[in-house]
């Protein structure tokens, strides 16, 4: 019988943990004559009391395995140290909160087993109840990383997969630092099957995907992927140089052939900082692609495990 491993990256999610708990073990426990599970919380550095719930959550079932990090490392970091303990022949990564069904994971199973376990299952998003900056922030953003970066990217994003448990090892031994793990899921290749699902709107607590985390991952993703930027920076040089020149040229030719006086001071200050923040833009985008490089050359750990439990 094959068995799943289900990961759920858990941070400020006290409020929901139990209920998440309940309806995972109802729908999983549902199918039995199917497959077993496991349930794999991942507490990513909170500072409320979700380790304490997962502990007494997994003091009642031993089916519930915990990883306790040190830190917030982000909940994709969460789910590869998961990935690291999970013992299932197929590996799901299920957010806390809910917003995403668990009642898909059968389905998903079922067509894991129709493309013969190798498959990569997607659950895409058809329509979401989430704010509104939130869907055009995202929707922004798929539409430019699907045309500059990757086009076989599902258009409204995923966060729900199944893969199976060579390939949750394959991503786990990357130990890739400032990445995107669904992109990566992506970039793995094989056979892809997809489910359709509303993502639910957020019952308990609050977000805490703020701004700048998803700023972050914005740059994570299109440095991490892709060297366009640099080209992109370059482009930009090459069609400031050619107009400068002539702009130049034509300044000098006017002085020298009808002894027209020289551009005023206001010209100089604009062509100056114009120029000055396209080198300052193209020295940003290099130093990010320096830095991600520095960072992976270190060899810090990707993740710390402060404890476990259940395994």
């Amino acid at each position: 019988m094959d068995k799943i491993s289900v990961v759920i990256p858990v941070y400020y999610n006290a409020d929901v943990l139990s209920e998440t708990h309940a309806t995972l073990s109802s729908v999983l426990g549902g199918h039995s004559a199917k497959f077993d599970y496991e349930i794999i919380f991942v507490d990513d550095g909170s500072k409320d009391e979700s380790y304490r719930v997962m502990q007494e959550i997994a003091a009642r079932d031993p089916k519930v395995k915990l990883v306790k990090l040190s830190k917030n490392h982000g909940a994709y970091v969460a789910i590869l140290s998961g990935m690291n303990f999970a013992t299932g022949d197929a590996v799901v990564f299920l957010a806390a909160d809910l917003q995403d069904p668990p009642e898909l994971i059968p389905q998903m199973y079922d067509e894991w087993v129709l493309g013969n376990k190798r498959d990569l299952v997607l659950c895409v998003r058809q329509s979401r109840s989430d704010p509104f900056l939130s869907k055009l922030f995202s929707a922004a953003f798929y539409k430019i990383f699907r045309a500059l970066v990757l086009p076989e990217y599902p258009k409204t994003g995923f966060d729900l997969c199944m893969i199976n448990k060579q390939q949750a090892k394959i991503l786990v031994d990357m130990d890739e630092k400032n990445s995107h793990l669904t992109v990566q899921i992506i970039w793995l290749g094989f056979g892809r099957r997809f489910l359709n699902y509303h993502r639910r709107e957020r019952k308990h607590g609050k977000s805490r995907w703020s701004f700048f985390k998803r700023l972050k991952l914005a740059f994570d993703t299109f440095f991490g992927f892709s060297a366009r930027p640099l080209r992109i920076a370059s482009f930009i040089g090459m069609l400031t140089w050619v107009p400068a020149f002539l702009l130049a040229l034509y300044v000098i030719l006017r002085k020298i052939l009808l002894d027209a006086p020289l551009f005023g001071i206001p010209a100089l200050i604009a062509a100056i900082f114009v120029t000055g923040g396209l080198i300052l833009l193209s020295i940003g985008i290099v130093g990010e692609y320096l830095w991600r490089n520095f960072d992976a050359t270190r060899k810090r750990p990707t993740f710390i495990v402060e404890e476990t439990k259940n395994i």
